[in-house]
């Protein structure tokens, strides 16, 4: 298949997108503002600015032409926009068939509730694609309720060979991994407070908070580490590439996340496969993968109380410890596993390769 992806060039979700289709010996093309290079994959740019997610982007519509011929000349088998209100839209407008748009979360759970326009630029997009993919139930249930459209749910996925690998954790600190992108939504601030507590109370433990990533609150969250004086103890590292998130998750002893809103998570399904223990807010895509006390620990509310008595139990129980560790390998293994799941996707672009 000769196949479009429209999308963030610089997003690691893409990155494996364009990969998997492009090592099972499709041709592969990326439409995209980012100015990006991908081996093995043509890359068509377009636009002077990058889109940004959190909205103000109504400068793109004007690429819709650019895109419309481009789709013409090359003739695509199949064109697939990743994030409905941004690429998405962008497709629609340009009136690309047969068009697969993939959603991954605020694009369906948070902007529509934003205002008409957004709801409105949503519903538009949604209705003109042939096929939707979500990563989780509960957006799919969203999705529904906005478009009668065909919904494939699949999440990412994970390599299946993490859930293999010893786990080696130190046994003179007791490392905690925070690893969200620093916004509101992440609760970061939340994390170092119960932290603090834990730390306090817990005198005879030699603990280390690990915050990785980076975000608009990043200021905010190291002005919080100075003021509760737990700068020795906690260590924010920003952006880490996969390998060293992967070792990460191997050599902690804990891993929390812990947002107000989000759909499946794909480093939460990586911390599952590397059987570390998972501290996750209550709601409904993380209950679709974390089971309160069998292979997790949903906190009952997002404070800094109901997270504190989280991580002790985590901190305290072994017992509890290895059996989440392999309940959750067990999760992965049956539902999330990324080559099988990329597969259901590819069979999709066939049927309707064939139906249009």
């Amino acid at each position: 298949m000769k196949i479009c992806f429209l999308g963030d060039g610089n997003s690691i979700h893409i990155r494996r997108w364009l990969d998997f289709f492009h090592e099972r010996g499709h041709e592969v093309h990326l439409i995209t503002f980012s100015n990006v290079i991908h081996k093995n994959i043509i890359v068509h740019k377009i636009g002077n600015f990058d889109i940004n997610i959190s909205g103000g982007n109504w400068q793109y519509v004007f690429s819709t032409m650019q895109i419309k011929k481009l789709i013409k000349k090359m003739n695509f088998d199949i064109i697939n926009a990743h994030f409905v209100t941004s690429y998405g839209f962008l497709a629609s407008l340009s009136g690309a068939k047969p068009l697969v748009v993939s959603a991954w979360g605020t694009d369906i759970l948070v902007a529509p509730k934003k205002n008409k326009i957004y709801k409105a630029i949503t519903k538009y997009a949604l209705n003109s694609a042939q096929l939707i993919t979500s990563d989780s139930n509960f957006m799919s249930e969203a999705i529904h309720q906005l478009t009668n459209t065909d919904v494939l749910t699949v999440p990412m996925g994970v390599d299946q060979s993490l859930c293999y690998k010893d786990r080696k954790e130190s046994t003179d600190e007791i490392k905690i991994l925070s690893l969200r992108t620093v916004n509101v939504n992440s609760n970061i601030d939340i994390i170092v407070k119960a932290f603090a507590k834990l730390l306090a109370s817990n005198e005879k433990y030699n603990f280390k908070l690990i915050i990785t990533n980076d975000g608009p609150e990043m200021e905010n969250i190291k002005a919080l580490v100075k003021q509760l004086n737990v700068e020795k103890n906690v260590d924010i590292k920003g952006f880490v590439n996969r390998d060293d998130l992967i070792e990460l998750l191997y050599c902690s002893h804990m891993h929390i996340t812990i947002p107000d809103s989000d759909s499946t998570s794909v480093t939460l399904l990586e911390a599952m496969a590397s059987g570390i223990i998972t501290i996750a807010s209550d709601i409904p895509a993380n209950r679709e993968w974390i089971h309160h006390k069998k292979n997790g620990l949903i906190t009952e509310k997002i404070d800094v109380e109901s997270l504190k008595i989280s991580m002790e139990l985590a901190l305290n129980d072994s017992e509890f410890k290895q059996k989440a560790s392999r309940l959750s390998r067990e999760v992965i293994l049956k539902k999330a596993i990324w080559d099988q799941n990329m597969q259901l996707v590819e069979q999709k672009y066939l049927a309707l390769l064939k139906n249009n």
